[in-house]
């Protein structure tokens, strides 16, 4: 990106045989330019919305399969927005920093002539523009333009100027305008974007800290229980301590789901991973990081598919039963049938919480 602005910017500066620099397609490439993908970034980010031209061109079939693997994980810790972000604006100011240093290297070694020309526009309109651009450095008399020098600056084909003001008259004007719309913002932008990655991911490291210590708390639960001891006995709290995501294996009435959120809490989001499920669905649920209530129909035995899922991930089992709307128990049989598929699940505790029937 560097070398791109380098060359863009030096190709640009450059001018014609004579060393003539448009300045109004300089005010194009560090004002107008800078200022459109600026706004831009804050709409994107301002907004809630996934579509975005970053998310088009990352779903194109030609990148690593590692980066695609990455970005999968980042989007299912909720990580990506914020990284996106903070790698756009870093992407923007190292174009800056290469315009900026292209800019002063040509300046450095050639001889420049700033001039402007329009077919349509007069110096009297030109130079009103000008000063509004220039506002933010209004204390800085050398680079601020003035009305005799846009007029001499302006280059006719049909009139020569022997008057067209040198780099010493525009450089100044030029300068600041790439710090103050192109280099500043984007600098601001970026250690706001870092600051909120930052956090973001200090929130996602807390959040695994708090599932694992939840697993943790389980399994002590559980090693203080006796193996023969009935499933519906077992002592255990009647509602997650922490936020947690329901992944439903079954298809659970909507009044019974509002029941379980009664007795466990109401879950920060429900996985549907019943029918039609796609695969990336599963996989978003496996890698949320917040601790994970299944739950499955007792009655149906547990297959391959649910075992393979398993094993990727790490919670809370919760067979259960129910008829005409309302919760009941589960039978002996089908507990034991569960309770032994849950013997080589190492990360899963298979819970029945009192309070449902």
């Amino acid at each position: 990106m560097f070398s791109l602005a380098v060359f863009s910017t030096s190709a640009v500066i450059s001018g014609d045989q004579q060393g003539r620099v448009n300045l109004l397609y300089l005010l194009l490439l560090f004002v107008a330019w800078p200022l459109l993908s600026l706004l831009l970034s804050i709409v994107l980010a301002a907004s809630n919305s996934k579509v975005n031209s970053i998310s088009s061109l990352l779903a194109l079939p030609i990148w690593p399969r590692a980066w695609i693997d990455a970005l999968s994980q980042l989007r299912g810790n909720d990580l990506q927005r914020p990284w996106l972000f903070c790698q756009s604006q870093k992407m923007s100011l190292v174009f800056s920093l290469g315009c900026i240093t292209a800019f002063l290297f040509v300046l450095l070694f050639n001889d420049v002539t700033f001039i402007w020309r329009s077919t349509l526009l007069s110096a009297e309109q030109v130079f009103p523009v000008l000063q509004l651009i220039s506002t933010p450095w209004w204390l800085l008399e050398s680079a601020q333009p003035m009305m005799e020098q846009v007029q001499a600056s302006r280059d006719s084909r049909l009139q020569l100027n022997d008057q067209l003001s040198s780099t010493a008259s525009w450089w100044r004007y030029v300068f600041m305008a790439q710090l103050t719309y192109a280099l500043f913002p984007r600098l601001l932008l970026f250690v706001w974007g870092a600051r909120r990655l930052k956090s973001a991911i200090e929130k996602v490291a807390q959040q695994q800290a708090n599932s694992e210590n939840q697993i943790k708390h389980m399994q002590h639960l559980q090693q203080q229980q006796k193996p023969a001891q009935n499933l519906s006995r077992m002592q255990y709290a009647s509602a997650f301590a922490e936020p947690y995501v329901l992944l439903s294996w079954t298809k659970l009435p909507e009044l019974l789901e509002d029941k379980l959120a009664q007795v466990m809490g109401v879950p920060e989001h429900i996985y549907q991973l019943t029918g039609s499920c796609d695969l990336q669905l599963e996989l978003q649920a496996q890698r949320d990081v917040r601790a994970k209530l299944l739950i499955v129909a007792a009655w149906e035995p547990p297959m391959g598919e649910l075992q393979d899922f398993m094993l990727q991930c790490q919670g809370v089992l919760m067979p259960l039963d129910w008829q005409c709307q309302q919760f009941v128990g589960v039978d002996e049989m089908h507990l034991d049938e569960w309770r032994r598929f849950c013997q080589s699940q190492k990360n899963w505790q298979l819970q029945q919480l009192k309070g449902l029937v």
